[in-house]
């Protein structure tokens, strides 16, 4: 992880690169950089020829050897920066990205005593779309690990308050309004479910990638070797690096998979940003205390503040997110004709999704880790909020068959503050027989919560 006190970091453009530099995890540096970028065209590069070399037809011609296999694979294990700044000086000269990956090859084939009669064989049938989409499809999938994982712990601390909190009643707002009685661990059982059904769903997606030369037909493919049936072959290779082939596409693979990956990983955010928003409001309305930590500052005039900035850390890193994947999944959904260049830009900023969605996923373990109930401010708003039992009160009165049921209850009680007093007068006025009038009377607002524990308990 990044330090922040160096001269890179202080004057980094991007926050991600400079002021969260350090809560970055390391390995979407790894992935999401152009060192990762180009790392990963290695291995699809790599991967092809030692692929194609075992086809029937290309293994005549050009035959591998283990000892040829390890060597090559060893130039995509030791790969480093430094040889990726190998590559950036190719690419400097010749001004393609993909191709100079191909030079960069070519140039370690040289030095091996056989392979160097084997070179040809690199991107061999290969558009360098086909790298790119291999490539992206590969980095998607690595992000998604990361991911998953924060987003797994992030579901266990939610488990945990849910169930320490399985009978904490509280007062619900609907509308902002006092209404009826819930508890704080079925209300984050509505996230954790929510959360969980996504991640499921994110698991369940199929990553596609296209090996189909320049348009999509396998043009050269055929017309070299027909003999082999490449849309097979090809469909092989995919599967053998954990993808799906996509068999209709242009020269690019057409991003569908992806734009809905993104969509996914948007609905994810608008989950947690509501949650984030919630445990925000929750704080507002002194419900929930934060632990403070003593060297912190909470504000630069008002020593006594203790701001819940770890929420709105990740609601401004979520609304980042969302941005971007609805910007960039609609991009991706087009391109003119068999071509054009523009996804090309667009994809490079996948990796800002994943190191902001990070960056908030990591921002709500923290604050949530930070927090206790207010009982006795829950307790006090709860005990005093009588009026919350005019709907218990109108439902047995409807069920009874009163006539106008409702409009009584709320000519007695809309807008007002009312006192156990007050409703026992209530009860006591209306039409319901005495059993149930008892009933009604010895109802408290926090005896008034349903299901909420039984459902805040329930394994999903």
């Amino acid at each position: 992880m990044a330090n922040l006190n160096n001269e890179f970091t202080i004057k980094a453009i991007s926050p991600i690169d400079g002021r969260y530099a350090s809560k970055i995890h390391s390995e979407l540096n790894n992935i999401n950089s152009e060192y990762g970028l180009i790392k990963k065209r290695l291995f699809v590069e790599i991967e092809w020829f030692i692929f194609l070399s075992s086809l029937s037809s290309i293994k005549k011609k050009f035959p591998l050897s283990k000892i040829e296999k390890d060597y090559i694979r060893k130039i995509y294990k030791n790969f480093n920066t430094k040889e990726a700044l190998k590559v950036k000086n190719i690419e400097s000269k010749i001004k393609h990205d993909v191709k100079s990956i191909e030079y960069y090859l070519n140039r370690k084939f040289n030095t091996h005593r056989s392979l160097k009669n084997k070179k040809e064989l690199i991107h061999f049938c290969a558009t360098s779309e086909d790298i790119n989409n291999i490539s992206y499809a590969l980095i998607y999938k690595d992000n998604l690990e990361i991911i998953k994982s924060e987003l797994s712990k992030l579901l266990k601390k939610l488990f945990s308050l849910e169930k320490k909190y399985a009978n904490t009643q509280m007062l619900s707002r609907t509308h902002g309004q006092k209404a009826s009685p819930t508890t704080f661990g079925k209300e984050i059982k509505v996230f954790s479910s929510r959360l969980k059904k996504q991640l499921i769903s994110a698991k369940s997606r199929k990553i596609f990638a296209k090996m189909n030369g320049a348009v999509g037909n396998y043009n050269a493919h055929c017309f070299v070797l027909p003999e082999i049936k490449w849309e097979n072959e090809t469909k092989r290779f995919l599967k053998n690096i954990g993808l799906y082939q996509n068999e209709y596409t242009t020269q690019i693979e057409n991003h569908d998979w992806l734009a809905e990956s993104l969509n996914e990983i948007s609905i994810i955010s608008g989950i947690l940003l509501d949650l984030s928003k919630d445990i925000w409001i929750y704080i507002m309305l002194d419900y929930i205390k934060q632990k403070s930590n003593s060297s912190e500052v909470g504000s630069s005039t008002m020593p006594h503040k203790v701001n819940p900035i770890d929420f709105e850390n990740a609601e401004g890193n979520l609304e980042i997110v969302i941005g971007l994947c609805q910007t960039i999944s609609k991009k991706l959904l087009s391109s003119r004709l068999q071509r054009d260049l523009s996804d090309s830009t667009v994809l490079r900023n996948i990796g800002l999704i994943f190191a902001h969605f990070y960056l908030s996923i990591n921002s709500l373990q923290t604050g949530l880790s930070k927090i206790e109930l207010n009982k006795s401010k829950i307790d006090l708003e709860l005990d005093s909020s009588w009026e919350i039992l005019a709907e218990p009160i109108q439902t047995i009165m409807r069920y009874h068959n009163i006539p106008n049921s409702y409009e009584i209850i709320k000519k007695s009680t809309r807008g007002k503050i009312i006192d156990k007093c007050e409703i026992d007068k209530i009860i006591s006025k209306s039409k319901l027989d005495k059993r149930v009038k008892d009933k009604l009377i010895k109802l408290k607002p926090r005896d008034y919560i349903g299901l909420a524990k039984k459902l805040a308990l329930k394994k999903i």
